[in-house]
């Protein structure tokens, strides 16, 4: 089928009327379609036992994986594969977190998951850097199913009260966030990559006018505080949320 033809077909040998656009329909429709499954599996997730619940958490970590591992072979097979494809951008370490925390599940890893993984992932999802592949070629699904599944999971783990980040272990994402920044800022200085966008922003991220108005420094100092400025307003709407869900169970129960 004409639709199929360039499902391989890697960014540079793509022509460009191929692409769609932020918030363009293609994306929109993709938007929407995220946001209902995310509502489903956590409406579904919630109904389930414990048991039934570890399998489900599990079996979207598996998922994540397995959908890695087939995008690098495709990378590999189709000669592309390159060290701006190791999983150093803040997704491809929230893979690996959340896959850990379905397995083995701690403090450090679900606060991680909950403040950090999941506004990252959503981001990307709202700003795509992938927008140069048309809707039917793998990398465009690989990326919009794998960020989808890595913002479900912790919406699971927080709608459930499984788990519950708190202010006091903060430190515990500045420390990872800090750790990977450095590693990143290492790996982008010998081999001219951009993990974590610490270079220059991605280019439909709307740090981008900024960057090009007044350049690095004044991006790296908006991009940071924004960051904090985030990671501190999650906290507080995870609060405010969790008290209004205890008081409405509350009610239900008296």
């Amino acid at each position: 089928m004409e639709m199929f033809d360039n499902y391989f077909t890697y960014w540079s040998d793509l022509p460009e009327q191929d692409a769609f656009s932020v918030f363009g329909p293609d994306h929109m429709i993709w938007l929407i379609a995220e946001a209902a499954l995310i509502c489903v599996g956590v409406y579904i997730y919630r109904k389930k036992d414990l048991c039934k619940r570890r399998a489900m958490r599990r079996g979207i970590a598996a998922a994540m994986l397995v959908m890695e591992v087939y995008k690098d072979l495709v990378l590999i097979v189709t000669g592309h594969m390159d060290v701006q494809y190791l999983p150093l951008q803040l997704c491809g370490l929230a893979i690996l977190v959340e896959a850990l925390y379905a397995f083995a599940p701690c403090a450090f890893l679900g606060e991680v998951m909950c403040v950090l993984c999941m506004p990252g992932a959503a981001a990307a999802l709202i700003f795509p850097d992938w927008t140069r592949y048309p809707v039917v070629n793998f990398m465009n699904l690989h990326s919009f199913i794998v960020h989808g599944l890595l913002v479900l999971m912790p919406c699971m783990v927080l709608a459930s009260g499984e788990y519950m980040p708190r202010i006091r272990r903060v430190y515990m994402v500045f420390a990872f966030l800090i750790g990977a920044a450095f590693v990143d800022w290492c790996v982008n200085s010998l081999a001219d990559c951009n993990f974590m966008f610490l270079r220059w922003p991605s280019a439909n991220s709307p740090f981008m006018g900024i960057y090009q108005t007044y350049g690095y420094g004044v991006y790296m100092a908006v991009y940071a505080s924004v960051v904090c400025l985030a990671i501190f307003a999650l906290y507080g709407v995870i609060y405010i949320v969790s008290k209004i869900d205890m008081g409405t169970r509350q009610v239900e129960h008296d």
